[in-house]
C-alpha cells in the first residue's frame, strides 16, 4: 500500500507576515482605546491619595515642634549649598523669608495636605501641594529620605491624574447634586499616562535598588541585612532586631527575598498571579521597614504608590466588607437590607472594566 506524503510548507519570515499582517494596526487601535476610552485605576489612585496625602499630613504635624529650624530662618546655613540644588521660584520662595511668612506658608501646606487626603478640588490643591511641600522640603534637602523625593516625583505624575473619581468630597458632591460628570478624551488620556508614568517610575525604582544591591558583596553573601536591622540608628525595638539576626538562615532569607523581589518586581506585573506575589512580597518588604528599621514614612510612601498596582475590583471588593463592617459596628439597629445595594452593580461594573489596569 502506498503511504501519501502531505505536503507541508517551511515556516518562514513571508507566512509568518502574511497571517499578522494586521498587527500593527490592531496593536494601534488597542493602544489608542486604551489610553482614550476608560480612566483606569481610579481606585488605586484614589487610595494612593489618601494614603499617600495622610503621610505627608502626619510628616507635617510631626514636625511642627522643629519645622522653623530645620526648614525656616534656622535652615539659613545652608544656603551654600542650596545655591547649587537649581531649585527656581516658586520652589526657592522660602529661602530669604522671616518666621511669620515661614508659619503662614506650613499651615496652608497642612490645610492643602487635608484637602488632598479628602479629594477636595483636586485638580487645584494636587499642583498647589506640590509647590507648598517641594518648597518646604527644599530649604533643607540633605535630612530628605527617600520617601520624601518619592512622593515629590510623584505629585508631577498625579497632577494630570483625575484623583478624585472614587472616595472623595467631589464625588460626594457631584452624586449629591444628580449631575452627570462630563469626561474629556484629552484629560482622560493625560489620566492614563500619568498612570503609566507612576508605575513605570516604580519598576525603576525598585529595579535599579536590587540592581545596586546585587553589586554589593554583602548582598551576595546574605548577611547584608544584619547591619541595618542590628544597628543603634536604625533598630526601634531592640529585641525584634535581635530576635530576627538570631539566625543567620533568617537574615539570609530576608537579604535574597529583597534583593529578587526588586528585581523580579517589573517582570512579575504582565500576569495576575505573579503582580499578586510580587505586590504582597514588596508589601512584606515595607512593612518590615517601617516597623523593624522604623522608616514608616518611607514605607508608606512607597506602599501607597504599589496601591494603583492592586485591581479596581479588589478595591471594590474590600469597600464593601468595610462597609459592611460599618453596618454592623455601628448601625446595629437598622436593618441589614437598608444599605447602598443600588450603588453596588454599578460600583462592580465600574471596577470590572478598570479591574485590568496593568
Amino acid at each position: 500500500m502506498e503511504l501519501r506524503q502531505e505536503a507541508t510548507t517551511a515556516p518562514s519570515i513571508r507566512t509568518w507576515i502574511s497571517k499578522n499582517r494586521n498587527f500593527v494596526p490592531n496593536a494601534l487601535n488597542w493602544t489608542y482605546r486604551w489610553f482614550s476610552e476608560t480612566r483606569h485605576a481610579p481606585y488605586g489612585l484614589a487610595v494612593m491619595r489618601i494614603a499617600s496625602g495622610l503621610f505627608v499630613l502626619g510628616w507635617l504635624l510631626a514636625n511642627i515642634p522643629v519645622a522653623a529650624k530645620v526648614w525656616g530662618p534656622g535652615s539659613a546655613y545652608l544656603e551654600p549649598y542650596r545655591s547649587v540644588l537649581g531649585y527656581q521660584w516658586p520652589l526657592d520662595i522660602l529661602r530669604d523669608t522671616g518666621l511669620g511668612f515661614f508659619i503662614a506658608w506650613y499651615v496652608v501646606a497642612i490645610l492643602l495636605a487635608i484637602a488632598f487626603v479628602v479629594g477636595w478640588r483636586t485638580r487645584i490643591i494636587t499642583p498647589l501641594f506640590f509647590i507648598f511641600y517641594t518648597a518646604i522640603n527644599a530649604q533643607n534637602t540633605p535630612i530628605s529620605d527617600g520617601g520624601n523625593y518619592f512622593i515629590r516625583i510623584m505629585l508631577i505624575y498625579l497632577i494630570f491624574a483625575d484623583l478624585s473619581k472614587y472616595w472623595s468630597v467631589d464625588s460626594w458632591l457631584l452624586k449629591r447634586s444628580g449631575k452627570t460628570r462630563k469626561e474629556f478624551e484629552a484629560v482622560t488620556v493625560l489620566h492614563n499616562l500619568a498612570l503609566c508614568l507612576v508605575v513605570a517610575q516604580l519598576c525603576l525604582v525598585y529595579l535599579e535598588a536590587g540592581l545596586y544591591k546585587v553589586q554589593g558583596k554583602l548582598w551576595q553573601n546574605g548577611t547584608a541585612m544584619y547591619y541595618p536591622v542590628s544597628s543603634e540608628a536604625y533598630g526601634v525595638f531592640p529585641w525584634l532586631s535581635e530576635l530576627i539576626t538570631a539566625n543567620s538562615w533568617v537574615v539570609a532569607l530576608i537579604t535574597y527575598v529583597t534583593v529578587i523581589a526588586q528585581i523580579a518586581f517589573p517582570f512579575m506585573l504582565f500576569h495576575k498571579i505573579s503582580r499578586r506575589i510580587a505586590l504582597v512580597t514588596i508589601l512584606g518588604m515595607h512593612v518590615g521597614i517601617a516597623v523593624v528599621m522604623g522608616l514608616p514614612f518611607f514605607s508608606g510612601i512607597m506602599a501607597s504608590a504599589d496601591a494603583v498596582l492592586v485591581s479596581s475590583a479588589t478595591w471594590v471588593t474590600i469597600q464593601i466588607w468595610l462597609a459592611g463592617l460599618w453596618r454592623k459596628v455601628f448601625r446595629s439597629r437598622k436593618s441589614p437590607d437598608a444599605t447602598s445595594d443600588a450603588d453596588e452593580p454599578e460600583v462592580t461594573e465600574e471596577a470590572e472594566k478598570a479591574s485590568s489596569t496593568v
